[in-house]
């Protein structure tokens, strides 16, 4: 009996070896950055992340695509940028009321 070769559907998807997309990177900062923000010492921190979400995000919704060679998710790299942006607010607002205790 012949073995047959596999179908392109019953295969496992191939992940690249870069791992995650900037619109995706930019989604996983922005929410674990809007997380952090509200706790007094790590919001430091969540700071940092908001902004690299910003960051990740803006050059996710590059419209030439010559940043990457993979396909960019403009949804998720907007969403990133949004909720980094509430991120930092919050962050500033934090430091603002933390400050004055």
């Amino acid at each position: 009996m012949p073995l047959r070769p596999r179908s392109d559907a019953a295969s496992p998807r191939k992940r690249s070896s870069e791992g995650m997309d900037l619109g995706t990177r930019s989604l996983v900062l922005g929410v674990g950055s809007l997380v952090l923000s509200w706790v007094p010492l790590l919001n430091i921190i969540a700071f940092l992340a908001a902004l690299m979400a910003v960051a990740f995000g803006l050059l996710a919704r590059w419209p030439t695509g010559w940043l990457t060679n993979q396909e960019p998710d403009p949804r998720r790299g907007l969403v990133g940028v949004v909720l980094g942006g509430v991120a930092i607010v919050v962050f500033v607002v934090t430091a603002v009321r933390y400050s004055a205790l």
